[in-house]
């Protein structure tokens, strides 16, 4: 099949539309992704790309197409300038396109409007659009960016909906997706419950972080480090242990990293949590595989207990156990493999279920680990999911 990907996030930026598109061309699929300059989550388009420096236009066998979209900044007027940037550049190459896809997927992270280009693509070829949600618009506005003004959420609203009835399939990342949806009145028969997948590392290419200490239990988080994440409950968790051989990892990047940096230097916090930056999702995996255990947190709003993250997946794949200070979705997965434990949103919650993990045997921690990796064969496997998306592709 020929295959256009639009995305807003694309190689090098670490997205789970990257292992998508490369599995698809193993599969003997033509693909294209239509994407911006990498910029997330930065905010600047990274060093080495340039609107006037030529980019390599493949990548393991994918096509890839760049947009000269603003980059978002790191305001709120930069965030709107790179939707609308994306969108008047995604309808440009539209109107110029002559090329004739089988179907368009839409990997939609944030912002929602990268699917109007798709929505327009459409109109043009009468090609089928699926739409991948990962976030949902306007909740994600409204409790994320604390956006309340009605006329706003009214704009949004329509584009919500202008794209979500006229996409042929509608792929929700978890079922709490699926719901709302329907209830905004989209026809369920539209809506699928497609999880995001992983890529299950191989024992063999692991290696143990050199900074992993035996004498500690080592305790890990990766991915972005946005204020959705709520990681300030890591930080105060960890000055309730500071005097417990606990170390917390903080393996990734993100808008809050900054202000979470200086209050673990503010508490004198500095010994017991590192901030390791940002790795390849390889290295990531490392440090997941090998700490003790892994954390997943988010703020206190509604709309994440709908919510799965991409990184319990990878939790799962690692089969390491999960300490999940979340609720919802999340909690539901960790309670039905039986890989972990659930924690209140509060630091004195988070502290004392590190200390029943702490305390747990060899044996037992192994069986968490054990169940971790046969859930997640089970659920959350690539080539399962992949399967699944290559039928719905056919069938339309």
């Amino acid at each position: 099949m020929k295959i256009l990907i639009i995305s807003q996030y694309f190689y090098p930026e670490s997205f789970r539309v990257n292992s998508l598109a490369k599995e698809l061309v193993n599969r003997g699929h033509s693909v294209t992704v239509l994407t911006g300059y990498p910029q997330y989550p930065y905010g600047k388009i990274y060093d080495g790309y340039s609107f006037n420096t030529p980019y390599d236009s493949k990548w393991n066998g994918v096509n890839i197409i760049r947009l000269k979209v603003s980059p978002r900044g790191q305001n709120t007027f930069g965030l709107v300038n790179n939707c609308i940037s994306f969108v008047r550049k995604g309808y440009k190459w539209v109107k110029k396109c002559k090329d004739k896809y089988d179907v368009v997927y839409v990997f939609e992270v944030s912002p929602v409007t990268v699917g109007l280009p798709a929505i327009k693509y459409k109109k043009k070829f009468s090609t089928p659009v699926f739409f991948n949600v990962q976030d949902l618009w306007p909740e994600n506005v409204i409790e994320v960016l604390g956006i309340k003004n009605k006329a706003v959420i009214g704009v949004i609203n329509k584009i919500v909906d202008k794209i979500y009835t006229n996409s042929d399939r509608i792929l929700c990342s978890s079922q709490g997706f699926v719901n709302n949806i329907e209830a905004r009145g989209i026809d369920r028969n539209k809506l699928v419950f497609w999880p995001q997948f992983c890529i299950k590392p191989s024992s063999d290419s692991l290696r143990k972080p050199l900074c992993y200490d035996n004498s500690f239990f080592n305790i890990t988080f990766t991915g972005n480090i946005g204020y959705a994440q709520g990681l300030e409950l890591l930080v105060d968790a960890a000055d309730l242990l500071r005097d417990k051989p606990v170390r917390w990892y903080i393996v990734g990047d993100g808008r809050a990293k900054d202000e979470l940096f200086q209050k673990v230097v503010s508490k004198n916090l500095s010994e017991q949590i590192k901030f390791i930056g940002r790795v390849s999702e390889s290295e990531a995996d490392n440090y997941v595989r090998f700490a003790d255990c892994a954390f997943l947190s988010f703020s206190d709003k509604k709309i994440f207990d709908l919510t799965i993250p991409a990184k319990l997946q990878t939790y799962l794949a690692c089969g390491t156990p999960v300490l999940c200070a979340a609720g919802g979705e999340s909690a539901d997965i960790i309670l039905s493999a039986n890989c972990g434990k659930i924690s209140s949103k509060t630091p004195e919650g988070v502290a004392d279920k590190v200390s029943e993990l702490m305390n747990m045997s060899a044996a037992e921690r192994n069986e968490y680990r054990n169940n971790a990796q046969n859930y997640f064969n089970a659920n959350f496997n690539m080539d399962k999911l992949i399967n699944e998306l290559e039928s719905m592709f056919q069938e339309k």
